[in-house]
This record gives C-alpha cells, structure tokens and sequence, in this order.
C-alpha cells in the first residue's frame, strides 16, 4: 500500500550537490493513527521505513523494493499531532548498477530535532 497522498503528503523537495530532503505533512486523521495508538497517535516504525523508500522511488523515478534494511535508529516518536512537519534527508544514496541496487543513508528530523535514522538497500524492480 502506498502511503504517498494517503498518510502523508510531500510539501518540499530539495536537492543539492550532497543531500536530498523532502518535506512532509502527516495527516492525523489516517486510520492508522486510530490503531496506533487511539488519542495518543504514533507513527508506526514499518511507516517511517516505508515513507522513506517512497521518497526515495520519487527521486529516483522508478519502483523499489527493500532489500535489507541495515540499521535502524528510533530516537524521538513520531507524532502527527506534536510533529506533523517532519523532513527526511538522503546524505547518501551509492548505485551499484550490476546488483542494480542503491544503498541509502536516511535522517529523519523536525526542526532541529533528530527523529530516527535509517540505513537500507534498495532493488530496482
């Protein structure tokens, strides 16, 4: 399931020479906030990784799939009520063109609060 228009919607895009950085609205109001958690909403750790290989597949242009997420660090909760905005910043995306794969380095913040990091490989489908 896409999440793209649905739990969330990109407010920005900006790439430089070293980064890419989207920036994002959650929306509340998607049922997933109303299992997760009822009045007290969180976003899910698989919805984090998920918006971050979406990102990535707007920038790239083409269709991914996650082929092993390295490492994951959740440092502060997601929130739609308390953080809505939040950005997700690509430091570093390497092609390898014989496995046909990208390796990506993601921080995830709002304002100048660290949200979570994520290291994870992509295939090209």
């Amino acid at each position: 399931m896409k999440l793209l228009n649905n739990l969330y919607s990109i407010r920005l895009k900006d790439v430089t020479e070293s980064f890419v950085r989207y920036d994002i609205r959650l929306d509340a109001s998607h049922f997933i906030y109303q299992a997760h958690f009822p009045g007290d909403p969180i976003t899910p750790g698989v919805c984090i990784i998920q918006i971050a290989k979406e990102l990535l597949e707007d920038h790239l242009g083409r269709n991914l799939g996650i082929q092993i997420v390295k490492n994951v660090k959740f440092l502060n909760v997601i929130s739609p009520l308390e953080t809505p905005d939040i950005s997700y910043t690509f430091e570093k995306i390497v092609t390898d063109d014989v496995d046909k794969t990208y390796k990506v380095q993601t921080l995830i913040f709002s304002d100048e609060l660290s949200m979570a990091k994520i290291s994870f490989t992509c295939r090209k489908q």
